[in-house]
């Protein structure tokens, strides 16, 4: 029989951390991924700061983190700040190497788009840039959603609609004028949009990258009857050699790093050209989120969204 596309990339992804196993250059960065003064780990803190409005309402929680094959950097995080984590990725190569070494608590290999665990088994889901890796995120996403019962947390390419520059918008209204006259065959390519929404992409392990929106994160969850959602943006910039460099004022990546996403924050403050932040931190709430996590996340710079709520499911369940 033929063997699908997803069981392909399963496959291909269960094998991805294998050179980081072994030895040389990728063993000897994967190494990196233990310490936390890199600049690396300097990017990543960001996003997990992210989580720190929803750790401080819910002390002790019991979460589970997808896709958290770097020796369960993800479960790290929340057991440092008292949370209880449960580490799981497709492949288990390093998860065992960072529960041997005292990093992690636990793991388990799973299959995101098809978890083991019953429903409600955990408080929250947690996945950080690891759903655009899969081939069917939507039923990873679901998974989480299964398996939770307070919320489910990701992090992801923001693919949020934005209004192009001026100079942009000019370049694209002149191509409408040469298609209009008849000289498209001079274009590269005939495109005049004025909103923009994201291109497509593929990466080197044989996966589609797939961007989010806020607005589909809310249509998954008002399909579901849930009661709100909460959104954020993110900037973040990677320079090769990130893994290796201390974080320390001076630090040539470390500086670079810090004045890309400046700029960047800056062109999203303006509103204009290319202004959406490239990662959307996405909460969605199973139970009403409480007021003081609510002042919470706005004071994190959250959008908090309460959704309508289904006016014929107390009808169709009597």
């Amino acid at each position: 029989m033929t063997e699908s596309f997803a069981d392909w990339s399963h496959r291909a992804h269960e094998r991805h951390f294998d050179s980081f196993a072994a030895s040389g250059n990728d063993a000897a960065q994967a190494q990196t991924w233990f310490r936390t003064d890199t600049t690396d780990y300097w990017r990543h803190a960001r996003e997990y700061a992210c989580l720190d409005p929803l750790l401080a309402a819910f002390p002790g929680a019991a979460w589970v983190t997808v896709g958290d094959g770097r020796y369960g950097r993800d479960a790290h995080y929340l057991q440092q700040q008292g949370a209880q984590a449960l580490a799981t990725d497709i492949a288990d190569t390093l998860l065992k190497e960072g529960k041997e070494a005292g990093f992690i608590a636990d793991y388990r290999k799973e299959n995101a788009e098809a978890l083991s665990f019953g429903d409600k088994s955990f408080d929250f889901a947690f996945c950080k840039e690891s759903l655009h890796h899969m081939p069917r995120p939507m039923l990873a996403l679901y998974e989480m959603l299964r398996v939770a019962r307070k919320g489910v947390v990701i992090i992801e390419p923001n693919e949020d609609p934005t209004l192009s520059s001026l100079p942009y918008a000019v370049k694209r209204l002149v191509k409408r004028v040469l298609i209009a006259l008849g000289l498209s065959g001079r274009l590269r390519n005939t495109d005049t949009s004025l909103i923009l929404t994201g291109g497509h992409s593929y990466e080197t392990s044989g996966n589609y990258v797939y961007g989010f929106s806020s607005r589909e994160i809310e249509k998954i969850a008002a399909g579901l009857d849930l009661p709100a959602v909460a959104f954020k943006g993110l900037n973040d910039w990677y320079v090769k050699g990130v893994e290796f460099e201390t974080a320390i004022k001076g630090a040539p990546l470390f500086t670079e790093l810090r004045r890309q996403i400046a700029a960047a924050d800056r062109r999203c403050r303006r509103g204009l050209s290319l202004s959406t932040p490239v990662l959307m931190v996405a909460c969605i709430f199973k139970i009403p989120p409480p007021d003081a996590l609510r002042s919470a996340l706005k004071a994190a710079d959250y959008r908090v969204v309460d959704l309508p709520r289904n006016p014929y499911v107390g009808a169709a369940q009597a």
